[in-house]
């Protein structure tokens, strides 16, 4: 049997068990799976792809399940044979020679990389790539690193979770009574929580002294960034260490002077800690919202030599910019799930629209 045909049997056993029929984006991308990756690969100009995680773990990360899913170690396994029977993996120092020489990457090129710099990425990846030898980059929060501080989205995370775990009508209703006066409006307390904006971070606190919820002791129990020790251990075994801004906001809220000392400051810190050279850089969340001026200036500068947004497999106007895609945003295998990302960039090549340009 194909494994196309194996994968759409699995996903139509999955929703018949959930009690649901698969989406219209589902069963496209499951037709789209039929189709030969090489077939796909050279339709769409033979691009370089670039799938990206936040974090792989077994165990259930609090700080985490609420906002979005994430591999558990067999689904990654499965993830990195499929890559590795299609395509060749290319390390960061490939992708900069790339850059500036014009070194030439294989047909079939893969890029890994890890947003947010959770310590599972050191615990649970780090050896699992090391023992198949595929190099990766890991994009880390300048202020998170040693478990200093605990992002926005983590805390937000551990409130649904603290409200979800019983009833707790009490509570909520006095989480909308701070909300409203902080001027924060939403359907609800957890999906005003899910898009909490960072201009309005310091509410989570407030709201966690209600809940009587300790983000401190959370970090210090918890610990789930990587440590210092961790990232000079990773960068011995070879892999290599991006930013990731300072606190991960989303920049399209932010100034350009904003964006250019979240991206600057959390580049520096990675040479001054750790002698990090490579100035590669991962815009938290994605890139929307920043202009070709951002890019003038920090690549200009010598701030960045490369940076990687969340797009899709799509390509982008700025030459030392790369579009990569989530891995974790769909329960369909990786065989479906880059046939997806292969499909949009083919209809979007046909319609003329696969070029990402930034607004001035």
């Amino acid at each position: 049997m194909a494994r196309s045909q194996i994968e759409l049997e699995n996903v139509s056993s999955l929703n018949h068990r959930n009690g649901s029929q698969p989406s219209l984006k589902d069963t496209l991308a499951m037709a789209a799976a039929w189709l030969p990756v090489g077939a796909w690969h050279t339709l769409c100009a033979r691009p370089l792809i670039l799938p990206y995680y936040h974090l792989v773990s077994d165990e259930t990360a609090p700080h985490v399940r609420p906002l979005y899913r994430y591999k558990s170690v067999s689904q990654f396994k499965q993830d990195l044979e499929y890559f590795l029977a299609h395509f060749r993996p290319v390390d960061l120092d490939k992708l900069l020679k790339h850059l500036r020489h014009g070194d030439p990457l294989p047909q079939r090129g893969f890029f890994l990389s890890f947003d947010d710099g959770f310590r599972e990425t050191a615990e649970i990846v780090a050896p699992i790539l090391k023992s198949k030898g595929v190099p990766a980059t890991f994009f880390v929060n300048s202020a998170f690193v040693d478990n200093r501080e605990l992002g926005l989205h983590q805390k937000a995370a551990l409130l649904i979770g603290r409200l979800s775990k019983e009833s707790q009508a009490g509570l909520e209703e006095k989480i909308k009574r701070l909300f409203r006066e902080r001027g924060i409006t939403g359907d609800d307390v957890v999906s005003t929580l899910k898009l909490m904006r960072y201009a309005d971070r310091a509410v989570l606190d407030e709201a966690a002294a209600i809940c009587d919820l300790h983000f401190d002791e959370f970090l210090q129990r918890q610990k789930p960034y990587l440590t210092s020790d961790q990232i000079r251990g990773l960068l011995r075994d070879g892999f290599t260490i991006g930013g990731h801004s300072v606190d991960h906001p989303f920049y399209g809220d932010l100034t350009l002077d904003e964006q250019l000392r979240q991206t600057r400051e959390s580049v520096n810190f990675l040479r001054d800690e750790f002698g990090v050279q490579e100035r590669a850089f991962a815009f938290p969340h994605s890139d929307d919202g920043v202009s070709r001026t951002f890019f003038e200036r920090s690549f200009g500068d010598g701030t960045l030599q490369i940076s990687f947004g969340t797009g899709g497999l799509l390509r982008d106007a700025w030459p030392g910019h790369f579009q990569r895609f989530s891995m974790e945003k769909t329960r369909l295998s990786p065989v479906t799930t880059v046939a997806r990302q292969y499909a949009r960039r083919f209809f979007r090549r046909v319609a003329g629209t696969d070029l990402m340009v930034h607004p001035g």
